[in-house]
């Protein structure tokens, strides 16, 4: 009877389990470099701290789900403060984030949410950070974030250098630089689930990288975060850099 039961018993022990988190890194040797050094290699990487300063908005286009074929139309603009996320198209848009300065919106049909309101200060926090659209290695020091150097170690088949930046509002959010390009090809931070009230860690891992008006931009963004159950695939089709910003598109239509 004993072997008739066991298998049960497992199967119920491991769903209860539940998903796991992130894997965790390899273990990590001291830098050869300093975190001052790795955002200027980054920088110009990237195209050059002139040319990265100089971006005061972007406007990303493109399909998002849960493969690199999916067609659900996603478009993110970003200006100084300013965010928007829309998955989906005007009245058929079945998510939608957005910060308009000290302000932060969301849509979520799926969710229940049938008018914009206020975002959970856990959620509000990330996507205020995210309102940047030189992103938060770019004049660290004036944006109030904090660099610091993790080490240097293995991740995947190559070499990484790792940045923990702490955000003014005490977020972290970690950097994975390729040690050759000094490209981002992952950064790993939180991620608030609001249906079980708690955040979990999120990988994004950057690939694709393509030049826009002299500035490197990754055209593919895969996303996971395995206690939320969270894959998906964001392909950009297009990237445009200093378009005319709508300040109304930021702001929640009326309900």
């Amino acid at each position: 009877m004993n072997r008739k039961l066991w298998p049960l018993a497992l199967l119920l022990a491991l769903t209860a389990c539940g998903p796991s988190p992130l894997a965790p890194d390899a273990a990590s040797q001291p830098s050869d470099l300093t975190a001052d050094q790795l955002i200027a290699r980054y920088e110009a990487a990237r195209g050059g701290e002139p040319k990265l300063q100089a971006i005061q908005s972007v406007k990303m286009t493109g399909t998002w789900g849960r493969t690199a074929k999916s067609s659900t139309p996603i478009t993110v603009l970003i200006a100084s403060g300013r965010y928007l996320r829309q998955i989906g198209k005007d009245a058929g848009a079945h998510s939608v984030k957005a910060v308009d300065g000290p302000a932060t919106w969301e849509l979520n049909p799926a969710a229940g949410i049938f008018r914009p309101e206020a975002m959970a200060a856990e959620d509000a926090g990330r996507y205020r950070n995210l309102a940047d659209p030189q992103g938060p290695l770019v004049d660290p020091q004036t944006k109030g974030n904090k660099i610091e150097v993790v080490g240097k170690l293995p991740w995947r088949d190559f070499q990484v250098y790792k940045l923990k930046v702490t955000f003014p509002d005490e977020r972290v959010s970690y950097f994975y630089l390729d040690a050759k390009s000094f490209l981002p090809v992952r950064v790993v931070s939180t991620l608030y689930l609001a249906q079980n009230g708690k955040e979990v860690a999120v990988e994004h891992i950057y690939e694709d990288y393509r030049d826009v008006g002299g500035v490197k931009w990754p055209f593919t963004e895969k996303a996971n975060a395995p206690e939320g159950r969270v894959a998906q695939v964001t392909s950009w089709q297009k990237i445009e850099v200093n378009t005319p910003v709508n300040e109304a598109a930021f702001k929640g239509p009326q309900s």
